[in-house]
């Protein structure tokens, strides 16, 4: 080693001990606390605020250049219920001398202690910090760009620690209060390049939304040596939550896994992202670049395996009623996803649902005019089992009777400024679907919109072995939306069909129909007036269960002439085909070319069905033309050729049927019978008796169902007419 740098490092250490020794001497000559008047007005003539100091203010030099202060608080503004602002029990941050003198800055440790932080707005919108804010840009000066940037500091810290601290913001203009409360924070030692662990507990409370989290946060941490890349391995976040707007008033929630994060690339990677709430459980990863830019995309996968979802949403105080007790108990959850700033897709989606396995994909784009494509495909899934138990319905269609429908009416069906943005496609199929009891296969539906047009081409199904095909459309362009449906049937198996929905034999044939309709509006009110089109239909080989037209005709023979027909009811109506056509013109379907033929009669109908009400008003006229001898009863012959005419009127889920007693009775005397005096004087009572002949409903509908003024209406026009 030369002379002369020895020299140089000798005169470099004596410097060295001068400096240390002037400040250790600056130490012991000067008491900070002297100045704590000084300070204190000096800040009072700044911000008009006051400072306190409850304690000593302490010094030290060498080795450390540090500070140790306790007792510190600040005064709130004028006008607000807090009498401090700021305020802190302790603080202690000390930076070793040497190293700053090579640009260092070596932090031995932070300490806080006791910080309170009052932040309030008052009923007119003031803070009470606008006047510090008002102050500060007075004497703000431009940025030094002189300094050395972040990438060529030299920093550690020995450790962190932060304990009980607050800050609280009470927003009077809103009647919002939240605070933090019981902060704590450590992070034991932290150096660029080297990792540091950290753990983080605080308790949040909040007015609106009405909640009390306590959060505890834990992971190591690495903060890269060029300050432009940060990641956490091992992360831990835990939420325990109570409160109104908590979902079920308490839950808890944990999430762990590893984040990189680099903040120059803007780039970001999450991994073994795991999520557990209220038992169900969720996995991940997710990859993005271009954070922050518009150019942002990202990729990942998530899989949730298989939980009771049924029980999650008791817990989350959400109404499950449904028919099957089963039914949501076993859900999982598989897909990888991909995306940018403004679209998302999903792929290799897999959902089970119970003992339903779903399969698809889709995609989101441009939330301003949505561009949604869907395709789904599920093997079987029984709809009835996630519908409400039938008691429940019951009681809410009783709801809904007994507020009426005019709020229903009102209600907008399609909401129309999102439908004319709308771009879809969507494509579904079922292999098998339960609904409404019915076992329908091969279930088809594509849906298209664009440009405030809306089609379904098809909507396709097999159902007790017949086939349905329909297609519709729905122009939300104009003021009023438009719509229109065409659908036909062929094939299906009545009997079948019925014995899947009620168990029961209700109605039988070989069943298919024809329609086409239109209409225009936005509620249902409006879309009944003008619904018009037309339908035909046509049964073969069938019967309908709840009367027996024939067993009508004897018993109202019987009344009227005294007879002897006696035929057991069957409460069932054979025939051999059922047909007829329908014209709707502003919600009422009119139809006047109805026909039955069966062996024993041959039936006319007309009439019109009201779907504004729901109200039917129909006419059948029944002409014998077979004897009844060994169909049950004796021998009618007087019976053949006669026309037995049947009213069909009421509510169209519980019509009234009944033989129009006054055209039978001219009927009956214009064919040479005679009508019975006991009937002509006292119909009346004859009559109470009978609901099984008068109602059709095979003793379903008893006397005391009937009241006595249409009974009396009915013996009275049979009085006229003798």
């Amino acid at each position: 080693m030369s002379k002369s740098i020895k020299i140089i490092g000798a005169v470099f250490a004596v410097l060295i001990v001068l400096i240390g020794s002037a400040m250790v001497l600056a130490t012991i000559l000067i008491d900070p606390n002297d100045y704590k008047d000084e300070i204190s007005k000096a800040v009072l003539d700044k911000t008009g605020r006051q400072l306190t100091f409850d304690g000593d203010i302490k010094l030290s030099v060498f080795p450390w250049l540090g500070v140790t202060t306790s007792g510190v608080s600040l005064s709130n503004a004028k006008g607000f219920a807090e009498k401090n602002m700021f305020s802190l029990k302790s603080a202690n941050i000390s930076v070793k001398l040497i190293p700053l003198l090579s640009s260092k800055i070596h932090i031995r440790r932070i300490d806080v202690n006791g910080l309170a932080l009052n932040l309030s707005k008052n009923k007119s919108g003031v803070t009470n910090w606008d006047d510090l804010v008002s102050k500060s840009h007075e004497t703000e000066k431009a940025a030094d760009h002189s300094k050395k940037s972040d990438s060529e500091m030299d920093i550690s810290v020995g450790g962190l620690l932060v304990e009980n601290a607050k800050v609280v913001w009470d927003n009077r203009q809103n009647g919002v209060r939240q605070a933090v409360q019981d902060f704590d924070a450590m992070i034991d030692g932290f150096a660029p390049g080297e990792p540091f662990k950290f753990e983080v507990h605080v308790l949040v409370e909040s007015t609106k939304p009405e909640i009390s989290a306590e959060t505890q946060t834990s992971g190591t941490a690495t903060l890269s040596a060029d300050f432009k890349t940060f990641s956490v391995e091992g992360l831990s976040v835990s939420i325990d939550a109570t409160g109104a707007a908590v979902p079920g008033g308490k839950g808890k929630v944990l999430v762990t896994g590893d984040a990189a994060l680099n903040l120059v690339a803007k780039t970001a990677d999450v991994g073994n992202l795991v999520l557990e709430a209220y038992g169900m459980k969720a996995e991940g990863s997710i990859k993005a670049a271009g954070i922050g830019t518009d150019k942002l995309n990202f990729n990942g996968d998530m899989n949730v395996p298989g939980f009771d979802l049924r029980s999650s949403l008791e817990q989350m105080a959400m109404d499950v009623k449904m028919s099957d007790s089963k039914a949501l108990t076993s859900v999982g959850l598989n897909l990888a996803l991909a995306g940018t700033a403004k679209s998302v897709s999903i792929s290799n989606l897999l959902i089970n649902l119970d003992e339903t396995t779903i399969k698809g994909a889709g995609s989101f784009a441009n939330p301003d005019r949505p561009n949604i494509v869907l395709t789904l495909d599920a093997d079987k899934i029984n709809l009835d089992g996630y519908l409400p138990p039938e008691s429940d319905k019951k009681a809410d269609t009783k709801k809904t009777e007994n507020k009426g429908v005019k709020k229903a009416e009102k209600t907008e069906l399609f909401p129309v400024e999102f439908l004319r943005k709308l771009t879809l496609k969507t494509d579904i199929s079922v292999d098998q679907l339960i609904a409404g009891k019915a076992d329908l296969t091969n279930v088809v539906l594509k849906v298209r919109a664009k440009d405030g047009v809306i089609s379904i081409k098809p909507l396709s199904l097999n159902a007790a072995k017949g086939a349905f095909t329909s297609t519709a459309g729905l122009n939300v362009r104009g003021k009023t939306p438009t719509m229109s449906f065409a659908g036909s049937l062929s094939g299906m198996d009545g009997e079948t069909l019925s014995m899947q929905m009620t168990g029961k034999d209700n109605f039988s044939g070989k069943m298919g129909f024809n329609t086409k309709l239109a209409s225009r509006g936005n509620d249902l009110k409006t879309i009944f007036e003008n619904l018009n089109g037309d339908l035909g239909f046509k049964v073969l080989d069938g019967y309908v269960t709840g009367f027996d037209i024939l067993f009508l005709a004897g018993d109202a023979f019987n009344i009227l002439t005294g007879g002897t027909f006696d035929k057991t009811s069957t409460n069932k109506t054979e025939f051999g085909e059922a047909s007829g056509s329908a014209v709707i013109t502003k919600g009422v379907a009119v139809n006047k070319d109805l026909v039955l033929k069966s062996p024993l009669f041959r039936a006319d109908g007309k009439g019109n069905l009201n779907l504004n009400t729901m109200m039917l008003d129909y006419g059948v006229d029944a002409k014998i033309v077979g004897s009844l001898e060994g169909q049950g009863g004796k021998s009618s012959n007087d019976l053949v050729g006669l026309t037995v005419p049947l009213n069909i009127t009421g509510p169209v889920a519980n019509p009234s049927i009944m033989v129009d007693l006054p055209r039978f009775a001219v009927i009956l005397a214009k064919s040479g019978f005679k009508i019975v005096n006991s009937v002509i004087g006292g119909v009346e009572d004859v009559l109470e008796g009978l609901g099984k002949t008068i109602t059709g409903k095979g003793g379903s509908t008893s006397s005391g169902d009937q009241k006595p003024d249409p009974v009396k209406k009915i013996g009275d026009s049979i009085k006229s007419l003798f």
